[in-house]
């Protein structure tokens, strides 16, 4: 078996864990956002290979593909923990890249899920876009959600959050933005929590 073959292995491998994953820890509404990131991810080192120049190259490129099933695995697991299991608050759980997702506790009270992801990163004083999305009904895979264009202007003090006027109502999912930024390492000022009247 050459070189290819056995990297198309792996690539093959990394998606029927994925699956599999998938086919155990069944998240509602969340697997929208999930499923596309995971195999956009495994899918853009699909070709690695064509890129290596030397040993370390593919060792590099190898150790890339073979992580990315097995955290994904985890994240899974943890998610499904969270939707139905008694415990302490779930968390944001930061992904790989610039993406987020809560998924919040059914289990007394159904709560939101929600997913955060960068969609275009600023560069100097442009501005970085995000789509934020609510799951209301997360337990239903079906939920569509609601998704709001959030804007995060560069500034002195880790940027300027900017919303729309009906995310901003929303003052609970206006936090829990706020915690998967924080989750994603970045501070924007978020001037409905801290400047109510503004």
């Amino acid at each position: 078996m050459d070189l290819q073959e056995k990297y198309r292995g792996l690539y093959l491998g990394a998606l029927f864990v994925v699956e599999e994953a998938e086919s155990a820890y069944r998240l509602g509404a969340l697997d929208r956002g999930l499923k596309a990131w995971v195999r956009e991810e495994i899918e853009g080192r699909e070709h690695s290979l064509d890129y290596c120049d030397s040993q370390l190259d593919l060792a590099h490129a190898v150790e890339g593909l073979s992580a990315i099933a097995p955290r994904y695995v985890k994240l899974r697991r943890q998610l499904f923990s969270d939707l139905h299991h008694i415990g302490p608050e779930p968390p944001w759980r930061p992904m790989e890249g610039a993406t987020a997702v809560r998924a919040g506790s059914r289990v007394f009270v159904r709560h939101p899920s929600y997913v955060l992801h960068r969609i275009r990163a600023g560069a100097g004083l442009e501005a970085e876009s995000w789509e934020f999305t609510v799951f209301t009904e997360p337990h239903k895979p079906d939920d569509e959600g609601v998704t709001f264009r959030v804007m995060v202007f560069p500034d002195d003090h880790g940027g300027t959050l900017q919303v729309s006027p009906e995310l901003e109502a929303q003052r609970s999912w206006y936090e829990q933005l706020a915690y998967g930024l924080l989750a994603l390492d970045r501070t924007p000022r978020l001037a409905a929590l801290s400047d109510p009247g503004s």
